[in-house]
């Protein structure tokens, strides 16, 4: 028998992570990061205060212990590296429109060690509902999308297939993802009819919307997946047959990787310009890694940081102004952020969940080693994709969630992974309370997102009566608890369109005062002090700019313009 509160902690884990995936508000100022990092962490603290009760019987399983020491370590070298950032509202809360800083990640791995202890090969199809839901909504709003079928109208520079992540990388990559789950469940005979032909349906339309994407990674990422359920398949009836598929296989993933760097015979159709970028913001984060090799340049700062560290043929091919506030890869981002000691602990990690894989896989036979190699895959598919992507909150949260899955079925049906002693009083009360508190905080969130959506369609005032209300309406963003620095910049960049000078440098240079990397900051006020023919002042703000971005010509060009113009030499 089940406790009541472990059928609760269930629950909160496959609802929240739907949830995170498929929630958006498109009138927030970050419409898709912004809501899912809220749901993310009032679900994941509900879930701390469930594990807070539970870690103790639970670790008792020797697997189940290592999950949760990794995590815990994993966890502490991110709390390290979190003290030793210099801005610590991103380190918490994470840089804007990314929010993966350290609170996300505590919420993860709440995640991740719920799964690893609630998910066994018993209970498995409780998962099946929301592979079915999320899979046939992702696919349908994708392939809606694709006709001009949407009820947001979006300002999407983008493919139109974004999905319900704002990119179509993402949405290619999560849809991905569940293609092959879906997939898992369409070929197995143990379960009902109408699951089987629902899954079957809904890979389908996955495969169809990723095609829509034009998102080469999505395509890539499933045909990986469906693969390894395959072979499994295979290795089930003649052992022989699956090796020599799985070396022809292992031959095209080697064909297909330099095809995507630009090399080998499927370089054509497989390459694409996004690459060679990837490749410079690659680059970028490992040189931000070598010269802080310790704690890194500090948690989600890899934006702040890239110009100083990006290569002068960026902004040859693309122009100085393309930049990028992630590295494109996850263990480089972790590397470049974090340092040493996160690297290492999130590779400890990764490498014990692959090693349970590879222990469920041996373990289980049957339509129950078809379960684990369709989990398995799914959760080989998103570590795949995170090579040439971002932590994305929509799809890491299943990546986490996966990874605890597989740690949870790799015990097999021998093993009772049960909290059952007696039941707690406390543990609701706990997990209400601290998910509460986490409603609160994302409330302000909330009410600051939605103040800054305003701002941003605020036409300038004409009347001194218009002022006094525009003022008014334009600070409201900075009224709340948390101050989000974009929302100081959006402030400050309002105010200078409407010629109110001073009180922008004001904002401006509060922001620089916390954070004197924030290129954006410092070239918004270099441009008001050229407004204003300041040119000494303009030109010293240009001079720190070449500092940080040493090979933008278009700031060299105009430092050297404001000097001219100020007749000093």
């Amino acid at each position: 028998m089940v406790l009541e509160e472990n059928r609760r902690a269930m629950t909160w884990l496959v609802i929240g992570a739907s949830l995170i995936t498929l929630f958006f508000w498109s009138n927030l100022y970050d419409p898709f990061n912004a809501p899912k990092s809220w749901i993310l962490s009032i679900s994941g603290f509900w879930l701390l205060g469930w594990l807070i009760f539970q870690v103790r019987t639970q670790t008792k399983l020797q697997p189940l212990k290592w999950a949760t020491l990794l995590s815990g370590v994993y966890l502490f070298t991110l709390f390290i590296a979190f003290l030793a950032t210099d801005e610590k509202y991103i380190g918490l809360f994470g840089d804007y429109q990314r929010r993966t800083g350290l609170l996300s990640y505590l919420c993860l791995i709440s995640f991740f060690l719920a799964a690893s202890y609630l998910v066994n090969l018993r209970n498995i199809s409780l998962f099946e509902n929301a592979i079915l839901f999320v899979g046939l909504t992702t696919a349908l709003y994708g392939i809606a999308q694709h006709f001009n079928i949407d009820f947001v109208r979006w300002n999407n520079p983008y493919n139109s297939v974004i999905g319900t992540l704002g990119n179509p990388d993402f949405a290619a990559a999560l849809m991905a993802i569940f293609l092959i789950l879906n997939f898992g469940i369409a070929i197995q005979k143990k379960y009902v009819t109408w699951a089987r032909v629902a899954a079957g349906l809904i890979t389908l339309l996955l495969l169809i919307a990723i095609t829509f994407s034009q998102a080469r990674q999505g395509l890539l990422v499933s045909g990986f997946g469906v693969t390894v359920v395959i072979l499994v398949a295979i290795y089930q009836r003649s052992k022989v047959t699956a090796r020599s598929a799985t070396g022809v296989f292992a031959i095209l993933i080697i064909l297909g990787t330099i095809g995507i760097l630009n090399k080998g015979p499927f370089a054509k159709y497989l390459y694409k310009t996004s690459v060679s970028l990837r490749g410079y913001y690659w680059r970028a984060g490992m040189r931000m890694f070598i010269h802080h090799p310790i704690f890194g340049v500090g948690l989600d700062r890899y934006g702040a940081s890239y110009r100083p560290y990006r290569e002068a043929g960026q902004i040859a091919k693309t122009g100085p102004s393309v930049v990028s506030n992630a590295a494109h890869n996850i263990p480089i981002q972790l590397a470049a952020t974090g340092g040493i000691f996160v690297l290492l602990g999130f590779l400890a990690l990764t490498s014990f969940i692959f090693y349970r894989g590879v222990v469920a896989l041996r373990t289980t036979t049957g339509a129950h080693q078809i379960t684990v190699a369709s989990i398995f895959a799914a959760w080989l598919a998103y570590q795949g994709q995170s090579l040439i992507s971002i932590d994305n909150l929509g799809i890491a949260i299943w990546g986490y969630v996966l990874g605890g899955i597989v740690v949870g079925i790799s015990l097999g049906l021998g093993d009772a992974k049960t909290a059952q002693e007696k039941r707690s009083l406390v543990q609701p009360l706990v997990s209400t309370t601290l998910a509460l508190f986490m409603f609160a905080v994302s409330a302000l969130f909330f009410e600051a997102e939605s103040a800054a959506k305003s701002v941003s369609g605020l036409g300038i005032p004409r009347t001194q009566s218009e002022r006094a209300g525009y003022e008014q309406a334009v600070q409201k963003p900075l009224n709340y608890v948390f101050q989000e620095p974009k929302f100081e910049f959006t402030v400050a960049a309002t105010l200078a369109q409407a010629g109110d000078f001073g009180a922008a440098q004001n904002h401006l240079s509060k922001m620089l005062k916390t954070d004197p990397k924030n290129f954006d900051a410092l070239e918004l006020q270099a441009r008001v002090y050229e407004s204003q023919r300041n040119w000494v002042k303009a030109s010293q703000i240009r001079k720190v700019m070449m500092n940080l971005d040493p090979f933008n010509p278009d700031v060299r060009s105009q430092l050297e313009a404001d000097i001219k113009s100020s007749g000093v030499k």
